[in-house]
């Protein structure tokens, strides 16, 4: 909802706002031009993500295809997306349209703007809003001490679902740096178990241990789950082992150059896109952090 409501208003009323003062201070070739606004959420895919991270390093558009002209962003719309690992020197004036839910993702997401030179942000409070309302009326009390205010971050390390969507990925990623013959991209297709085995061994062995560590140190009342995770690994391995047997050396990889199209018949991967390709038997893999839901399409009926 208030993804839509930047989108409103950057589509109406700041360019609006731009001709109108353009028109009162001096002549339309003084408005600025304002294009389409560039999107840093969960709704554009990840190419378009890393595109858009490219376009806020420019300060101009580039001139090598003029039929192709590719703009500086003049405009960022984000979600808490912007919160962690944006690092760009040119983001200077942020908008927060909104209180954030929590006081960290605000301190992040406010930290992404004046990195290298002065910066300023912006917090437009809505007046419908009870939590806004009550920010607006402790604005300095609560900037001046809001770390006291960050909350704990809350974790449950090792449930069904994180391994269910990352164990793979972690045992996969040991295993191919920690043996040499297995660190190319086509050397997914060598690997068999009974090769390997000492080190699966070793790498089940500290996964299991990292699991019963963290459920030491949290005195909690956590199920150890270190018997199925072993399970899981094991199964793991030996899909792994099956993919590899249904190809030869040269048309099984790991999947890291078929991240954008799939690959045809003849060739094999370990690894997917999450959410992509159904029928491909890999393993479906997380390429981002935020997206962790899978797109569901809907039909809309309409009834007379």
């Amino acid at each position: 909802k208030d993804l839509g409501k930047c989108t409103t208003l950057v589509d109406d009323d700041v360019k609006d706002f731009i001709k109108r003062t353009a028109y009162r201070l001096g002549t339309a070739r003084d408005a600025r031009m304002v294009t389409r606004a560039d999107e840093l959420t969960s709704r554009v895919s990840t190419t378009e993500l890393n595109e858009t991270l490219d376009k806020l390093e420019k300060l101009t558009y580039s001139k090598e295809n003029r039929e192709n002209k590719r703009y500086a962003s003049n405009i960022l719309l984000a979600t808490n997306m912007i919160s962690v690992g944006i690092d760009v020197a040119r983001l200077n004036v942020m908008l927060l349209v909104g209180q954030p839910k929590l006081t960290s993702e605000y301190i992040q997401a406010s930290s992404r703007v004046g990195r290298s030179y002065p910066g300023v942000a912006f917090a437009m409070y809505d007046g419908s809003k009870s939590r806004d309302r009550s920010h607006y009326e402790q604005f300095k009390s609560y900037h001046e001490s809001f770390y006291k205010y960050v909350e704990p971050t809350g974790a449950t390390p090792f449930s069904k679902p994180a391994r269910d969507r990352a164990l793979h990925a972690v045992i996969i990623a040991l295993m191919r740096f920690l043996e040499d013959s297995l660190i190319n991209e086509g050397d997914a297709a060598a690997f068999t178990r009974a090769k390997y085995q000492s080190r699966i061994n070793q790498i089940k062995a500290a996964i299991v241990r990292r699991n019963e560590s963290i459920i030491t140190r949290l005195d909690s009342r956590m199920e150890n789950d270190g018997t199925q995770i072993a399970n899981e690994i094991d199964t793991y391995f030996e899909q792994w082992e099956h993919m590899a047997e249904d190809y030869d050396e040269e048309h099984f990889s790991y999947g890291e150059k078929y991240m954008v199209k799939n690959p045809d018949d003849s060739f094999g991967r370990l690894m997917k896109s999450f959410n992509t390709a159904p029928y491909d038997k890999a393993f479906d893999t997380m390429t981002s952090m935020r997206n962790v839901d899978s797109t569901v399409s809907g039909n809309v009926l309409i009834w007379e």
